[in-house]
């Protein structure tokens, strides 16, 4: 049995020349980078519509986040049990609305906190400056 023959690249003959700014250039370039393709190869899979793979590794310490969640859970839940007693006929009073309170300021750090990590892990513009 005959081995199988190799299949012949495709002989690319004809050249097609574009001028962009230094910019243009930056960013396509950074584009294929990102995609593992050389800018030409990039240019090409683009302008005929074939989408050009690229990876992205999101990185997270999950420990981090875990927390942050279990902390929201135990807001949440003594955010229901003042509910549920105010709703089943209870009087409010200066310990109850110092609990409140206190939920609220949680919720206030926790957000910090995501909002942290968002910066971290995510779109640096998500860590601003407190402009209020």
């Amino acid at each position: 049995m005959a081995r199988p023959k190799n299949k012949q690249p495709i002989q690319r003959t004809h050249d097609i020349h574009i001028r962009c700014s230094e910019m243009e250039y930056e960013i396509v370039s950074g584009y294929a980078e990102s995609a593992g393709l050389p800018t030409s190869t990039y240019i090409r899979k683009c302008f005929l519509k074939e989408a050009p793979s690229s990876t992205h590794y999101i990185v997270a310490d999950t420990s981090e986040i875990h927390q942050l969640v279990t902390i929201a859970a135990g807001i949440g839940n003594n955010l229901n049990q003042i509910t549920r007693y105010l709703h089943s006929g209870g009087k409010i009073t200066v310990s109850i609305v110092d609990e409140i309170k206190k939920c609220i300021t949680e919720v206030r750090e926790l957000r910090r906190e995501i909002v942290h990590l968002g910066g971290i892990y995510g779109n640096p513009k998500t860590l601003r400056s407190k402009k209020r």
